[in-house]
């Protein structure tokens, strides 16, 4: 049994090795079979694309755009382009208007700059004060009193002429160490030079000769007239000129010339303080007033015109306008308690000034002590206004003609009867008048 077995399945080892040599040729198989399905699929592939490249009718791939970004300075659609093409078509217009906000924004710039800048008079190595002004105004007067506490504010010595107890003693009421009295009589040339005789051996380097004083600026401050309540020029009399032009004129010229001897030597400042809003005009009932302002406008063209080659002092002239009120009531009631005081009583009537019956609406006072101590230490010359209106009463007291400012001033013509009798016509100032409210709006808006 065993023998035949061996004869049919023959030997164990060959099994193995036949059945090795099939396991090997069907792996073979199958990988030339996964190889020629790949290499198939890749030219099938490759057909495709190359038919797909060459065909017309099939469209080409692009990369997808991202989306465009938005843009943060454009505005409503249209708006910036019509902007654009508007500036190129008007280039004139467009660079006249960048000039003058240009330089609008300069001039702001510059004159708030100066206002920042600190003020204040040179002193001595020790700190004492060397320089001295001469304030020769109505100690009574708002802007006297203004002018004098702010100079000394500012580091000046302050000497106000007076001719009397009473401008003095309103003087030591302000109680400022650098405030002084400086008694002067200008009706008596006896008084007037041994004031000056004083006033300038105070100034004398041998007094002081380690830190002298040197006279800095002599300020004329002259007191407007006041008109009565019928100021025509046929109802003023001989005495009311008289007292006006020696009040308002003779005096201030009278004081200014005994001091000039002692300006030259210092090379000091003269300002000149005066009104030019009503003056400038020449309205009617205010003749005083007028006439006054003329004499004063001669005399600082003669003054300017003598001392004009010899350069030794700076003339400035000061054209005031309307300031705020609020000094004027501050004098006003300093003046009622020392008369009050003099008198022994409260129970005297004094009639406040006008800004206390009406507020006045005008510049801050400010303005003028930043451009008087400019002109002081040099900074200005000429003309220089200040004030609200005064530019503009000025320009139109010069150009315009008298029929329009007549008409302004709401002049009108009535009928009157002559001294002898007749009949002739005269002008009177009417209650208001529309293009006169024009001239404060416009002097308004310059102020601002």
């Amino acid at each position: 049994m065993s023998d035949q077995n061996k004869d049919s399945f023959g030997s164990i080892e060959d099994l193995l090795s036949y059945l090795s040599a099939v396991e090997t040729t069907v792996e073979n198989e199958v990988e030339r079979i996964a190889d020629s399905l790949d290499a198939l699929t890749d030219r099938m592939s490759a057909s495709l694309r190359s038919a797909m490249g060459e065909s017309a009718w099939f469209p080409q791939s692009k990369p997808i755009a991202p989306p465009p970004s938005p843009d943060p300075l454009a505005g409503p659609a249209g708006y910036l382009e019509a902007s654009k093409d508007w500036i190129l078509r008007h280039r004139a217009i467009t660079a006249a208007a960048i000039c003058f906000l240009g330089t609008g924004a300069f001039l702001i710039w510059r004159q708030r700059k100066a206002n920042r800048a600190k003020r204040r008079a040179k002193r001595a190595k020790n700190g004492q004060r060397t320089e001295v002004v001469v304030l020769a105004g109505p100690p009574s007067a708002p802007l006297t009193r203004s002018l004098s506490l702010d100079l000394e504010r500012r580091g000046f010595v302050v000497y106000i002429p007076v001719n009397s107890l009473w401008d003095e003693r309103l003087i030591q009421a302000e109680s400022r160490a650098d405030i002084h009295p400086l008694n002067l009589d200008v009706t008596s040339p006896s008084s007037i030079s041994s004031t000056i005789r004083k006033f300038t051996s105070l100034l004398d380097p041998s007094n002081a000769p380690r830190y002298p004083l040197r006279l800095a600026s002599f300020i004329l401050l002259p007191q407007t007239p006041s008109p009565p309540v019928s100021s025509l020029i046929l109802d003023i009399s001989t005495d009311s000129w008289s007292d006006a032009l020696t009040t308002h004129l003779l005096s201030p010229f009278t004081l200014l010339q005994a001091f000039l001897p002692l300006l030259f030597s210092h090379k000091a400042s003269i300002l000149f303080l005066t009104p030019i809003n009503t003056p400038s005009l020449s309205p009617p009932q205010h003749a005083l007033e007028n006439v006054v302002a003329g004499g004063m406008d001669a005399y600082i063209s003669t003054l300017r015109r003598e001392t004009a080659s010899s350069d030794l002092v700076n003339i400035v002239r000061f054209k005031l306008g309307a300031f705020d009120d609020a000094s004027d009531r501050e004098a006003f009631k300093l003046a009622v308690a020392l008369r009050h005081e003099s008198n022994g009583s409260s129970n005297g009537t004094v009639s406040p000034p006008a800004a206390e019956r009406r507020a006045t609406r005008g510049t801050p006072l400010r303005g003028l002590h930043l451009e008087v101590f400019d002109a002081i230490v040099g900074k200005r010359r000429g003309n220089v206004y200040v004030g609200r209106g005064a530019r503009v009463y000025d320009t139109l007291g010069k150009i315009v003609p008298d029929g329009l400012v007549g008409w302004m001033l709401g002049l009108k013509t009535r009928r009157r009867e002559s001294p002898t009798g007749e009949t002739v016509g005269e002008r009177a100032h009417g209650g208001g008048s529309p293009g006169w409210e024009k001239v404060d709006q416009i002097s308004g808006e310059e102020s601002a």
